[in-house]
């Protein structure tokens, strides 16, 4: 049973809670609620993107591996391309992460509204000219300081055009958009899409070569996807895109099949003093660390692959294979 208060208690509690010595804890329920409230600056308003977009997610992941096919064939050499980020954020705070100078191009993608920004590092720009060029891809480049030349210009030309066709392919399942390339820019001041308060979808790719890597980031203003949204909440189907990537990897294995490859056959080796070295003749004899009847290692571009002895084969000097070696630590015996 509840104890009953006297009128005398009452009248103490009722001046203890005048009087602030008695703690009610409605203060901590009001603080509380406040922390809920989000402040809404007028003087710079922005767009609350409310839920996520599946489908964009899905599309992005597909440009990724569309694209990596596209530089893949382009530069003869494998190349790796993940989605690192996708995020909402104001155009103002998107500019501030561009670095200066970066290969900044601004197309259109109708039916959707609006201009987009596809933007290339400078670091990356460098590697795939070099890599363009026939070069291996480790050299360093200094990025700042100096303009793109009319070469460089152009060659990223084409694969920016190529990545828009890309990305057009990648929207496809949501909607029949054409894009179509407007400018290319390398300061962000020109590159004004949209207004600075304007919230934009900015995901960023990281493009991996042998060496070296860099980013590649597209920007797409939320007005733009507002027409689809309803699509971009939905499910993605890409059903007929996930055939397309099978025939592709089947044709590129087909490639790869029919790509010529360098052997080396090791005869021997050993090691000789500088002595020996400069006090070498005609007719000196300089004994190897093989036996006349033992394996010989082979290679295949630089890497040991297999053993074998040698022999002749149609009046031709030949090596006949007896172990395939699938790495230097491991062996498969190969049934001769």
């Amino acid at each position: 049973m509840s104890q009953i208060l006297s009128q005398d208690e009452v009248d103490a509690l009722l001046k203890g809670l005048s009087d602030g010595d008695v703690e009610t804890g409605q203060e901590d329920s009001v603080t509380a609620q406040l922390h809920e409230v989000e402040v809404y600056d007028f003087a710079s308003p922005k767009t609350i993107v409310r839920g996520r977009m599946p489908a964009l997610d899905a599309i992005n992941e597909n440009f990724a591996r569309m694209f990596r096919k596209t530089l893949s064939s382009t530069l003869r050499r494998i190349v790796g391309i993940s989605t690192v980020s996708s995020n909402f954020v104001k155009f103002s705070e998107f500019l501030k992460t561009l670095p200066v100078p970066s290969s900044q191009h601004i197309f259109k993608m109708p039916p959707l509204k609006g201009d987009m920004l596809f933007v290339v590092d400078s670091k990356l720009i460098f590697l795939l000219v070099d890599c363009i060029f026939g070069g291996s891809g480790r050299e360093v480049f200094k990025v700042e300081g100096r303009d793109f030349t009319s070469i460089e210009t152009n060659l990223i030309k084409k694969i920016i055009l190529s990545a828009l066709s890309d990305l057009e392919g990648a929207w496809k399942t949501i909607v029949d958009a054409n894009a179509v390339y407007q400018r290319s820019e390398i300061n962000p001041q020109f590159s004004q899409i949209v207004g600075q308060s304007e919230v934009v979808a900015v995901v960023k790719y990281e493009v991996v070569l042998d060496y070296s890597s860099g980013m590649i980031t597209v920007c797409i203003p939320y007005a733009s996807l507002e027409q689809v949204r309803d699509k971009l909440k939905g499910r993605y189907h890409a059903d007929e895109l996930e055939e397309e990537d099978k025939e592709w990897t089947n044709k590129f294995r087909r490639g790869l099949q029919q790509s010529s490859v360098e052997m080396i056959v090791e005869l021997g080796k050993t090691e000789l003093t500088g002595l020996e070295v400069i006090t070498m003749k005609r007719g000196d004899v300089i004994p190897l660390d093989q036996y006349i009847d033992g394996s010989l290692d082979v290679y295949i571009e630089n890497e040991l692959k297999f053993t074998g002895h040698p022999g002749f084969y149609r009046g031709n000097r030949a090596i006949r294979i007896s172990e395939i070696l699938m790495n230097k630590n491991e062996e498969v015996k190969h049934n001769e």
